[in-house]
């Protein structure tokens, strides 16, 4: 077996840090916080695009289309958890926000093997690639 490279390592933790946060913040905030970073990743998008005309400089318009996609970020995210909140009792809450932490990482891992980008930093990735790709 070869042994994991530093980016591996950097999975792990990321992993164990994102599986902790979920325990903390439940299902309903880890369902929040993944539908509210769509949102604003869209959000950012089209507003990249239709900002172009409006905005002079590069970095007005940067921060004009950052302060956007934060403001959609934060309205998703209060709306969401605000109807998710109260589904599931406290215990099964944390226990799947825990389980929903270690799944968003294990989907990163999965979307990183799947575009096969700078696969030799990475022996998990590399080894998802045979399996995805």
């Amino acid at each position: 077996m070869t042994e994991f490279l530093p980016a591996d390592y950097v999975l792990m933790a990321l992993a164990v840090a994102s599986a902790v946060l979920g325990l903390f913040r439940g299902f309903s905030g880890m369902l929040a916080f993944c539908i509210a970073t769509g949102a604003a990743g869209v959000a950012g998008s089209v507003g990249w695009r239709v900002s172009e005309p409006v905005f002079e400089h590069l970095w007005v318009r940067a921060l004009a289309v950052l302060a956007g996609l934060l403001v959609v970020f934060g309205i998703v995210r209060a709306l969401v958890r605000r109807f998710v909140n109260g589904l599931l009792a406290q215990p099964a809450d944390a226990i799947f926000g825990f389980l929903a932490g270690v799944l968003l990482v294990a989907l990163v891992a999965v979307g990183w093997a799947v575009s096969g980008l700078f696969l030799e930093y990475s022996y998990i990735a590399s080894e998802l690639a045979r399996y995805v790709g």
